[in-house]
């Protein structure tokens, strides 16, 4: 059986792995992956995340309309327990950043 990359898939995209900490701090170089990513289909690996600030969801939600805009595959795969309460406690779900209009 061929083995898959890590770093891709044929269908997916390219898998980013989202770190532990998506604070204040990490908001910066997530925009800066992101934009690295921009023009491919991408996959958000959420399983490793434990704390979830505001700044970065707001990140992920602008991330995803772009993307949308481009016409290229965005989507959160394995959300960790910690990634999904972080978005409860804003109103928000997984499926509801995919979803979600920015105002432009």
């Amino acid at each position: 059986m061929p083995r898959k990359s890590p770093k891709t898939t044929a269908v997916e995209g390219a898998v980013y792995t989202l770190p532990e900490i998506l604070d204040l701090k990490a908001a910066t170089p997530l925009t800066e992956k992101l934009m690295s990513l921009r023009g491919q289909n991408i996959v958000l690996d959420a399983s490793k995340v434990e704390r979830l600030g505001t700044q970065c969801v707001q990140i992920l939600i602008a991330a995803a309309a772009t993307w949308k805009d481009d016409m290229a595959a965005f989507s959160i795969a394995e959300p960790s327990d910690s990634f999904t309460s972080g978005l409860q406690v804003l109103g928000l779900t997984p499926q509801a950043i995919l979803e979600k209009e920015v105002a432009q």
